[in-house]
């Protein structure tokens, strides 16, 4: 009867250990922050992916994120001009910060510029800044950066 429970002790303690070393996979796959005027804001759920655009023809990087409380839905988006491909740009750059439960005025870009510093097929990585509106307010964003997966 004691090597039984000794036993079952041992596997218990073998699968708490693994879940334990699992931790690491709970991690998000992405970062995706940023500053408005004082608030800072970060996704816990952040997801990246490129897109075609019908109308244009052209490819845009979709950065997709919702903050750990689930209250603000963040988006900025690159429409390149020509190709995919590491760079600085303002004209058509957008980004969107709304609050999900519609407590609060959202907020899209007045002048955003975006500088990626890394991509390919697998990952986009890089920083932005700007001026946000919600038609009557305009604030400061500074401080952002995103590093994503690409599915």
């Amino acid at each position: 009867m004691r090597i039984k429970l000794l036993l079952a002790a041992i596997i218990a303690i073998g699968m708490g250990l693994s879940a334990c070393s699992k931790k690491n996979d709970l991690a998000p796959a992405g970062t995706f922050a940023f500053k408005l005027d004082t608030i800072s804001y970060h996704s816990n759920s952040t997801e990246g992916y490129i897109t075609d655009t019908i109308a244009a023809g052209k490819k845009t990087l979709v950065i997709d994120g919702v903050t750990n409380n689930f209250g603000y839905h963040m988006e900025l988006m690159i429409t390149f001009p020509d190709s995919i491909r590491v760079g600085s740009y303002e004209a058509g750059a957008e980004m969107s910060l709304m609050d999900i439960q519609q407590k609060a005025v959202g907020y899209v870009s007045k002048a955003i510029k975006i500088n990626i510093t890394s991509i390919n097929s697998k990952h986009a990585e890089g920083n932005f800044s700007g001026v946000l509106t919600n038609g009557d307010t305009e604030k400061p964003l500074t401080d952002g950066t995103f590093k994503v997966e690409i599915y």
